[in-house]
């Protein structure tokens, strides 16, 4: 990466008045790691609905977005998406012009904002410092915590919250205990000398040792490429008061940060449908939306359901990439008659699936940015059980539009299922105080004012390409 840095500092910058739209306000190219059609996560969900509430107020949005495939151009309700292989960010002799593919993309497209929201290979930081070298303005939304934690869960040592702080010793002894390592292997690496041994050219066994010795390289890099995205974009944005707090005990300046929540889908007020009453005597109803993953903590609640006898569905919607964990989920499926796999449901189907339900859980094992499900169900009047870890911490309110519970402790989820099932009168007081509120106009506000600070400010002495300024 460093010497990416360094090919990208060479390019020349190219200087340039705002490409603004007849109203005078901006094009926003966003980007992300893929796009509809594909399964999609929260975060597509959120640029989607951005994208389109931004179009109310005459703001133009472009969404560019990697694929495994070849490159594509097409419309998708109402903005224009372009589709560019992964590889296209990656140098390949362009006759000294100094841009990449898909850097000619976004000189091609004359963005005024670059907008990422992903921290990934196919859009990450490659992506970030190519629209820096070319003089463009960005904003990083971070949605997911990869761009922090080595592990991806911020949970330290896989028991407790982590304050996000990134610190050679303990993030190393962090990540080689989530590989399976014992306490004293894991003791040990996080305490070597420096070495980057991830270039090596060698293979299987091996390379997975180089990776191993090299961890604190890799920390350190990963604190590297935090303060570069800080340097590089004009803000970044928190989805949740805890991303803030991550951000600003690595060093980020407080005046970079804004934090600007989530929220649900115009589907929920544009398509509602009434929740219709359920008899007394009718089976709780158990509704789990998202990502069929481990770290989802999904089996907390088929754990939770082996030791209630009270009459209980548990409705699992979503899709996975982990044959072994969805065979995993089948077969629980099959060994217990109350627990339904749904398969995925798309966010037109989504308001019917929740007024099917009567809580939606979200026992995540990770610190989540959101997630944008405690934000659908509020809206669809659907109280949550929600680990009280994180974003899910700061959108229910325990014993209000929802319960809050420990993440590692089954028989609290044990305790709340029951309780809940046998007591209706709590279920519909919850369901009472469930509101939307926020909507995607309150988000398209807060974006187009912080677009428009951008612009309108004066230049600052930050160096685009990468480096620190003189």
């Amino acid at each position: 990466m460093r010497a990416f840095l360094r090919r990208v500092g060479h390019t020349a910058l190219r200087a340039r008045q705002p490409r603004m739209t007849p109203s005078g306000f901006p094009r926003i190219v966003h980007c992300v790691g893929f796009y509809f059609p594909e399964n999609v996560g929260g975060t597509e969900v959120y640029v989607r609905d951005l994208a389109c509430a931004l179009r109310a107020r005459s703001i133009e949005s472009v969404i560019v977005a990697a694929t495994n495939g070849g490159y594509q151009e097409y419309d998708w309700e109402g903005t224009k998406i372009f589709r560019y292989p992964s590889s296209w960010v990656e140098f390949d002799g362009d006759g000294g012009r100094g841009l990449s593919r898909f850097g000619e993309l976004l000189s091609r497209l004359k963005p005024d904002i670059f907008h990422l929201h992903s921290w990934t290979p196919g859009a990450g930081l490659a992506h970030l410092v190519q629209a820096a070298g070319l003089d463009i303005r960005s904003v990083v939304t971070l949605h997911l915590v990869s761009s922090i934690c080595m592990r991806g869960t911020m949970l330290l040592n896989g028991k407790t919250p982590c304050d996000g702080r990134i610190e050679e010793t303990r993030c190393s002894h962090c990540w080689v205990l989530q590989r399976g390592a014992p306490e004293a292997v894991a003791f040990a690496v996080s305490r070597l000398p420096k070495i980057d041994a991830t270039e090596w050219n060698v293979t299987g066994l091996r390379r997975r040792i180089g990776t191993l010795l090299s961890i604190r390289s890799l920390v350190a890099s990963k604190a590297r490429e935090l303060q570069t995205m800080a340097r590089l974009a004009s803000r970044l944005v928190a989805p949740s008061d805890w991303v803030r707090a991550a951000l600003l005990r690595n060093g980020v300046p407080p005046q970079s940060i804004v934090v600007s929540r989530q929220a649900a889908s115009p589907v929920f007020t544009d398509r509602l449908l009434p929740r219709p009453a359920r008899p007394p005597a009718a089976p709780l109803r158990i509704g789990y939306v998202g990502r069929l993953e481990s770290f989802k903590g999904i089996t907390t609640l088929i754990d939770a359901l082996e030791s209630i006898q009270d009459d209980v569905r548990l409705l699992i919607a979503g899709t996975g990439i982990d044959p072994e964990y969805l065979q995993s989920l089948k077969g629980s499926a099959e060994r217990d008659r109350r627990i339904h796999l749904i398969g995925p449901v798309n966010q037109d189907e989504l308001p019917k699936f929740l007024s099917s339900v009567d809580v939606i859980a979200v026992p995540s094992q990770i610190l989540e940015t959101g997630p944008l499900v405690v934000h659908e169900a509020h809206a669809a009047g659907v109280p949550v059980l929600g680990a009280d870890l994180g974003g899910i911490t700061e959108r229910i309110r325990h014993g209000v539009d929802g319960l809050l519970l420990p993440f590692d402790d089954p028989q609290a989820w044990v305790h709340a299922i029951h309780e809940l099932a046998r007591n209706r009168p709590l279920l519909a007081r919850l369901a009472a105080n469930c509101s939307q509120a926020r909507t995607s106009d309150d988000v398209a506000s807060e974006m187009a004012a912080l677009y428009r600070q951008i612009l309108d400010r004066e230049p600052d002495s930050r160096d685009r390409t990468g480096n620190t300024a003189a």
